[in-house]
């Protein structure tokens, strides 16, 4: 199929180029084919550039067949028409494709080769290199077969040159504005371009159009006064007025008026020769076509982009109603989610107080503090948030005390949680008689680690538990350094790094515990505290830091664990300040009676 369309593509194009010849050969000056307008050579252009090179085969046989029909009248042998005929033909062919290569070397391929001003200058560029191939190589043949003098090379040479370029800019723009493959060309003549079909009010101004150019016609050429270029003004109105391919349709007519107002010798283009006529007719309708095609180029940008403006501003205005649409969406439901956030936040704040409320339950109560006959013990404990993760609790069994504290990392619910688990261990251990301090913490370690195991979290903890009983403490477990004041504000701090590890970080962590004893007497001062006190920082970001809780503590050793327990917190308060608290505080001051 492909190749029977090529090959009827070729033959119309044959055809078409051996009926435009026989129309160019009319206007052939009087010694020599060469003709001063070539019609075949805007119509190959514009076939080349619309069916693509493969129409060079139709090119050379129409060009073949009318240089034959026209140099056999001739007293020459056949042969030596038809050498001659070949290398015409030969010419002609090269020319389209030349010019055809340049533009879309130049202008880029695709349909807008005339919708820019500066492509229409590098047609016209492109186009007079390109005519050169069809006169040099037709009139070297001519003179080499005896049919032009070799004096008179030159002037033919020059007006094949100037017909060829003038055929291409007449007819190629004509063509290739109003070709198109699916609709009739013949619609196509009462559309021009617009918008829909012909109205009224174009339909008479196009109607006024032809009379104005009837007019100027009639009075240049039947008169033969020099006023041809009062049909500039009206090439200027239809490049206004009927679009690009109304420009070109215009460009056509006065060009064909011009042409055979001229060859009938009824034109002010006339002198006394054919040869001078030729010439300033060209030069008319060259100038005239350049001009109305840059005109109707730059009119064409104009309209373009006023079009991509107004797209631009169509979808500015489509993307900010989407826009708005979207936000007006995403308000509601950034509004439906506030609700549900506030409803989310009460039920929260419910189980959290809760939770809150349980933490503060299970701590001891004053009247357990006061019924430890060797110890006066003070406490205190503010969470950061509504649940904290401190722990810290005193336990009274068969004599034995048992004070311990600790510090689940973070706060929250899940540190309150696990806070509450580690004191139901400690003092689930404490009522069953367990005295060993390693397996002690070993067992609150393996129930720490399951149950964080299952709730999927990575909290863990730093616990020390102080066993009391006749004025000697054992100490066990890893946390902040233990503070001994004696009488008279002596202060001793004992390190726990050394006696246990992190519970609920590993599984066993029995080689790793140890105790330390320590020997009490009367008035001694023990502080037990949360990284809450000593990482407590001012609005200058400095910390509290261990040395000033043991100045404090030191200077007011002779006072009641009570008194030592408020002037601590006083001092950590007048630390912080107007600084936001973001640790729980714990603190708890045992003294030896």
């Amino acid at each position: 199929m492909r190749k029977t369309n090529l090959l009827l593509g070729n033959l119309a194009i044959a055809t078409l180029y051996y009926l435009g010849a026989r129309l160019g050969f009319l206007l052939s000056i009087s010694d020599g084919n060469a003709s001063s307008v070539w019609p075949p050579s805007g119509m190959t252009l514009a076939a080349v550039l619309l069916g693509g090179y493969r129409l060079w085969p139709g090119i050379w046989l129409g060009a073949l067949l009318a240089n034959i029909h026209n140099l056999l009248s001739a007293e020459q042998p056949w042969f030596v028409a038809v050498a001659v005929a070949c290398g015409t033909s030969t010419g002609a062919t090269l020319e389209p494709l030349t010019g055809a290569w340049l533009n879309q070397r130049w202008c880029g391929k695709g349909n807008h080769l005339f919708d820019q001003g500066h492509n229409i200058i590098k047609f016209v560029a492109a186009e007079a290199l390109s005519c050169t191939t069809s006169p040099t190589l037709g009139v070297l043949s001519l003179c080499l077969g005896g049919y032009v003098p070799w004096s008179a090379f030159g002037y033919s040479w020059f007006t094949w040159w100037i017909g060829d370029l003038t055929g291409v800019l007449v007819l190629t723009p004509l063509i290739l504005t109003w070709f198109h493959p699916s609709l009739n060309f013949i619609a196509r003549i009462f559309t021009f371009g617009w918008h829909g079909r012909l109205n009224g009010s174009k339909l008479a101004e196009c109607v006024l159009w032809l009379l104005l150019v009837g007019i100027i016609a009639n009075v240049a050429f039947r008169f033969k006064y020099p006023i041809e270029y009062l049909m500039i003004p009206l090439l200027v109105w239809a490049a206004l007025r009927f679009g690009k391919r109304g420009a070109t349709l215009a460009i056509f007519l006065v060009a064909a008026i011009a042409i055979i107002g001229s060859v009938y010798g009824v034109s002010s283009f006339i002198r006394s020769t054919l040869y001078e006529s030729l010439l300033l007719l060209q030069a008319f309708v060259a100038s005239v076509t350049v001009t109305t095609l840059v005109l109707s180029a730059v009119i064409n940008e104009r309209e373009s982009a006023k079009a991509e403006l107004e797209k631009a501003n169509h979808e500015l205005e489509y993307r900010v109603e989407k826009r708005t649409a979207e936000l007006k969406e995403a308000n509601a439901e950034i509004t439906r989610l506030n609700e549900r956030l506030q409803a989310e936040n009460l039920r929260m704040a419910d189980e959290l107080a809760v939770t809150r409320k349980l933490q503060q339950m299970i701590l001891p109560r004053q009247s357990e503090l006061e019924s430890i006959d060797q110890l006066e013990i003070a406490g205190f404990m503010e969470p950061a948030t509504e649940v904290g993760g401190d722990y810290y609790d005193v336990l009274k069994q068969d004599g034995r005390i048992k004070i311990g504290i600790g510090d689940v990392t973070g706060h929250g619910l899940e540190s309150g949680v696990l806070m509450i688990m580690v004191q139901a261990a400690v003092r689930t251990l404490q009522a069953s008689n367990e005295t060993d301090p390693v397996k002690f913490l070993q067992v609150i370690n393996q129930i720490v680690y399951d149950n964080v195991q299952r709730m999927n979290s990575d909290k863990n903890l730093s616990l020390a538990l102080l066993d009391y009983q006749g004025g000697m403490l054992r100490l066990s477990g890893q946390h902040e350094q233990t503070i001994v004041v004696r009488t008279g504000g002596v202060v001793e701090r004992i390190d726990t790094i050394d006696l246990g590890f992190p519970i609920g970080l590993e599984e066993d962590i029995g080689d790793f515990v140890s105790y330390a004893d320590v020997e009490l007497h009367p008035g001694d001062v023990v502080v037990l505290y949360t990284d809450g006190i000593t990482e407590a920082e001012n609005t200058l970001g400095v910390q509290y830091g261990l040395e000033r809780l043991c100045e404090v503590v030191s200077r007011n050793w002779q006072k009641s664990a009570s008194e030592i327990r408020q002037a601590a917190i006083d001092d950590l308060r007048r630390h912080i300040g107007k600084q936001k608290i973001y640790d729980d505080i714990t603190l708890v001051i045992f003294k030896q009676k």
